[in-house]
């Protein structure tokens, strides 16, 4: 006969049952926070990371704009030369109609048609034939020196500036360059050439570079600096870059903790205003703004996230965009910045609130938390730009000014020398 269960028994399986559902609850939720890490991981792209724009998805055909001017927009045209820039003129006439043969009668009115050639030689090729002699004194043949503006080259100083744009501002590869010259001019050279003129146009820009090193450190304008990674020899570099409104000063360094940050900064005007990202290293004393660019990314982020956090980015990327929305109408000078000032306080001011919030409140995630705590300890970091005349809220002048060498890095992998390193700063 089966033996009915105790009360003690029955209290220890219901015990029992407990705990293994609260583990297998809490298995649950850590299983549910970590698919969404993973979807959140795969949904990224440049506009909610900083991811670059080259590893985004590409976008269905269906529903794309179509290219070319629109209906409506006003022709372009390229403006024609001037008179004492025309080498040659021809007139042409017509005594029949190419229609009917009839004989015409000319009107007086003229159409101009301007065409550029390149000519079949376009380069000039001169020979120095220097005679030798012997020197009765030194006992030994020798020849003349050339002219100093002639130089050791077989290749000319504005061929070689040529040659050295190719390879610099162009981005070409070398051997790409080498073959402009052979299709576009007829000119042959090697790969060592072209490698030896980058070295002398290096040199010639040296002067150049310290001057610029110097007009960007001693300015008084706002600042925007950057990094991104570089490698010589297969070797992990950075190339810094400090950029004002009309000059950038780019250099290469072995890492990007704060010498090489006080490397790139030197004797940098006291009163100077930064532009930078929130890596720690830029935590500058004094005004200080942070790329909003950045900030709105990650807002992005968490507004594609579910339940609070995703309601809590919708609403902050919303004032925020407002805020933007005001800047370009006054960068527009469609309103004053006092107006600015007054139009966007509101929304800075729900800006604030709603980071505050965030930072309080347990029912967001972790990782929320602590985006709102580190803001809110460097609010002032934020508005800078909406009292300072000048500054950006975003530090998009630093990031386009390293988009060449990026580019460069992409096409050749970073460098194999020293030489190498100075020619790519000096002629990015």
């Amino acid at each position: 006969m089966d033996m009915k269960p105790t009360y003690e028994e029955l209290e220890t399986e219901l015990a029992e049952t407990r705990n293994a559902l609260k583990e297998a609850q809490e298995a649950l939720k850590l299983a549910l926070e970590r698919i969404a890490k993973l979807e959140e991981q795969l949904n990224l792209n440049s506009k909610n990371s900083s991811k670059p724009p080259s590893s985004d998805k590409k976008a269905s055909k269906k529903g794309r704009k179509k290219n070319g001017a629109k209906r409506g927009h006003p022709g372009h045209f390229r403006p024609l030369f001037a008179l004492e820039e025309v080498d040659k003129f021809v007139n042409i006439e017509a005594k029949q109609c190419p229609n009917c043969a009839e004989e015409v009668r000319p009107t007086g009115k003229i159409s101009v048609h301007q065409q550029v050639k390149i000519p079949e030689k376009p380069y000039i090729v001169t020979q120095y034939n220097r005679k030798q002699f012997y020197c009765p004194c030194c006992k030994k043949y020798r020849l003349p020196h050339l002219p100093k503006e002639v130089g050791l080259s077989a290749f000319g100083t504005k061929l070689s500036a040529f040659m050295g744009f190719l390879s610099g501002s162009c981005r070409l590869p070398r051997r790409v360059c080498l073959d402009v010259l052979k299709q576009g001019f007829g000119i042959k050279a090697a790969v060592g050439t072209q490698s030896n003129i980058e070295g002398r146009v290096s040199e010639a820009l040296k002067p150049a570079y310290k001057e610029i090193e110097d007009k960007v450190r001693l300015s008084s304008k706002p600042k925007n600096i950057d990094e991104t990674g570089w490698s010589l020899w297969g070797e992990r570099e950075f190339v810094w870059v400090m950029s004002t409104s009309q000059e950038s000063l780019y250099k290469i360094q072995e890492g990007r903790g704060a010498k090489y940050r006080d490397s790139l900064l030197g004797n940098t005007n006291k009163r100077s205003i930064f532009i930078t990202d929130r890596l720690a290293i830029y935590n500058f004393k004094g005004p200080h703004q942070y790329c909003l660019a950045h900030i709105r990314r990650d807002l992005k982020r968490f507004a594609q996230r579910a339940q609070l956090d995703g309601e809590w980015g919708k609403v902050m990327l919303e004032c925020l965009d407002k805020i933007f929305l005001l800047w370009g109408e006054y960068k527009a000078k469609k309103r004053s910045q006092r107006s600015f000032r007054h139009s966007s306080k509101r929304y800075r001011d729900e800006f604030e609130y709603g980071l505050a919030i965030a930072a309080l409140k347990n029912a967001h995630s972790s990782s929320l938390r602590g985006f709102a705590r580190s803001l809110l300890k460097r609010l002032k970091k934020l508005w800078v730009f909406v009292t300072r005349e000048g500054v950006e809220p975003t530090n998009n002048q630093a990031e386009r000014d390293l988009r060449a060498i990026v580019l460069w890095r992409k096409i050749s992998y970073g460098s194999k020398s020293e030489r190498g390193d100075r020619f790519r700063v000096w002629g990015a």
